[in-house]
């Protein structure tokens, strides 16, 4: 279906303005209008946002609470799966969406996947593990402390809330194993790649001009959304991993594969880690002594092979 608004190349500037607002209003919509249901139709439903809100405020509070009141608590995580499932369509899927709609000249790259095209992947996936957990090691090693002590304070807040939610989030359960996948691992693929590579992407490329920019740029915005301060180079790094497999291959298909297979490797991680199939100290060595030397040599193989070459 065509659209009345066109893009110009005098008008990027105009569309990426209004890009934000679409973003900000779908998103304060579908995390307001949640929390307002929840508050008036849910049992408890007020004391368990005021709960959620303190776990920002004291992520240590979940601690204690799951051992003083563990039925509340287990509601509240329950809550916060919902309003996680809601932010996640209401700040990516759905301004996409509504923005591929109406812009008659955006174009979303999407071909059938062949079987070559998915090994291809493999060689983009090895480095994307390898790389990122050297790089989180190197972030741990070397700090933040250049960055002002109240912006190190917050992020640091924010790094301990994602990392005991997603920690609570996982649990023993095959089946909520398999819920997980669905809100940690296929929907962000599916709504990040549409909104950060179907849209971003393209709009700073032309705005910029020049392809590596426009990856870099559109990585700077998704690293920092993610508000994980010891992961912000290697989400970054990973950003600009997916940034070049979408202009290499334009095809976002396999941008969410690509996606989806780096944070299920996560899921799957803490999963055996929750059944005690694999201690945490082991999985560290397995991934800085096998999979960081597996990066790296995937990592210059690519370089000799021009694979980052985007002209």
């Amino acid at each position: 279906m065509k659209n009345s608004l066109d893009i110009t190349p005098g008008s990027y500037f105009k569309y990426l303005l209004f890009v934000i607002l679409i973003t900000l209003l779908s998103m304060t919509l579908f995390q307001l209008a949640p929390m307002l249901v929840i508050t008036l139709l849910k049992d408890n439903g007020g004391y368990i946002i005021s709960n959620i809100t303190a776990y920002h405020s004291d992520p240590y509070l979940m601690d204690e609470h799951i051992n003083t009141i563990p039925n509340v608590f287990n509601s509240t995580v329950n809550t916060l799966k919902v309003l996680t499932l809601c932010s996640q369509i209401g700040t990516f899927l759905v301004p996409s969406l509504f923005i591929f709609w109406r812009f008659k000249n955006i174009t979303l790259h999407v071909n059938k996947m062949e079987r070559k095209e998915i090994f291809y992947l493999i060689i983009p996936f090895l480095i994307l593990l390898g790389i990122s957990q050297l790089l989180v090691q190197f972030s741990l090693y070397v700090g933040y402390d250049f960055l002002p002590d109240a912006i190190i304070t917050y992020l640091e807040k924010e790094q301990l809330f994602n990392t005991k939610i997603q920690d609570y989030f996982v649990t023993k359960s095959v089946i909520n194993l398999l819920m997980n996948v669905g809100l940690m691992a296929i929907l962000p693929a599916v709504a990040e790649e549409l909104f950060f590579r179907g849209i971003l992407q393209p709009l700073f490329i032309r705005l910029t001009k020049k392809k590596w920019w426009g990856i870099i740029i559109t990585s700077i915005i998704f690293s920092s959304l993610h508000f994980q301060i010891d992961h912000l180079l290697a989400i970054l790094f990973a950003s600009v991993i997916l940034g070049l497999v979408y202009e290499k291959k334009m095809n976002i298909y396999l941008n969410m594969l690509l996606h989806f297979a780096f944070n299920t490797f996560s899921l799957l991680s803490l999963f055996l880690i929750k059944n005690n199939v694999i201690e945490e100290n082991s999985l560290e060595l397995i991934l800085n002594y096998g999979l960081i030397p597996v990066g790296l040599i995937c990592l210059m193989l690519s370089i000799k092979k021009n694979d980052f070459n985007l002209i």
